[in-house]
């Protein structure tokens, strides 16, 4: 039998009429501590769903902050972060990097989440890190199979001193062995390239949602990026510092729902920015 648990969740991250997702990430606190634009967690995420994005991605602490904002029918999407690294953090510098479970599946169902992501590091310092990183995963899918519980994995490419590495040929295989190991949806670096993105895309026996990574400077590469890795069939996109570090983060979920959800084009986009930014660019 199907499991009705499962496929029930994960549509729920989906939108209906699109059959497309905007999720955003708000547990970077987690790796970086309270950074730009999550110093106040509580009010980032509430002018975050006020934009009305499809789901948002958090760690378990944040989700009992916000847990008024993520009850009722118009709440987003409930994504739990089950793992934390060290890999991006400065101060104190790490030394090989870490990635370890913080929560289980059997807490994702007490707090009611739709879904579950953790990391796939490719390019770590050792081998066995690799290899300890893919044992939990394993474990980790079963015990979602077992819960109806969807797997989000984000499989990364890793290098040292590097905050996104987007070499197609390294993140094929990396997408690949996260679909292996059992992966619902993966979030996925886009590589800048739609042509090596869509063999990317073909690799994967499940959807891929782009991930965001670092935050670009201008509003129409972001834009731009989102377009083009939906033209090379990408179901939707997972962003963080893209979405609550710009000056109105509202407006820009609007215009990401409107090239998401609606075709609408980047040009298009952009008008209803500049209408509700006048002072920017």
């Amino acid at each position: 039998m199907a499991n009705i648990g499962k496929r029930r969740r994960l549509a729920s991250l989906f939108n209906r009429k699109s059959g497309r997702s905007i999720i955003v990430a708000m547990d970077h606190g987690l790796f970086l501590g309270p950074i730009k634009g999550v110093e106040d967690i509580r009010g980032a995420a509430r002018r975050v769903i006020e934009g009305q994005p499809d789901g948002i991605q958090v760690s378990r602490g944040v989700a009992s902050a916000l847990v008024e904002d993520l009850m009722g029918k118009d709440r987003p999407a409930f994504v739990l972060r089950v793992d934390a690294t060290n890999i991006w953090r400065s101060r104190p510098e790490p030394k090989e990097g870490y990635r370890v479970p913080v929560c289980t599946v059997e807490d994702a169902v007490r707090m009611d989440a739709e879904a579950v992501v953790a990391f796939f590091f490719v390019g770590y310092e050792t081998d066995n890190q690799e290899g300890e990183n893919l044992t939990t995963l394993g474990m980790l899918a079963s015990e979602c199979e077992d819960w109806g519980m969807p797997l989000i994995i984000e499989p990364l490419v890793i290098e040292k001193g590097a905050h996104a590495v987007r070499d197609p040929e390294r993140i094929r295989l990396a997408v690949r062995i996260a679909c292996e190991v059992g992966a619902d949806l993966l979030k996925v670096d886009y590589t800048g390239d739609p042509k090596s993105f869509e063999e990317i895309v073909q690799a994967s026996t499940v959807p891929i949602l782009i991930r965001g990574g670092p935050k670009m400077d201008r509003d129409e590469d972001v834009l731009k990026m989102v377009e083009e890795s939906l033209r090379a069939g990408a179901c939707g996109l997972v962003f963080g510092r893209n979405v609550w570090q710009h000056p109105d983060p509202v407006a820009f979920l609007s215009a990401l729902r409107a090239i998401v959800h609606e075709g609408a084009s980047v040009p298009h986009s952009l008008e209803f920015l500049a209408k509700r930014e006048p002072l920017q660019r």
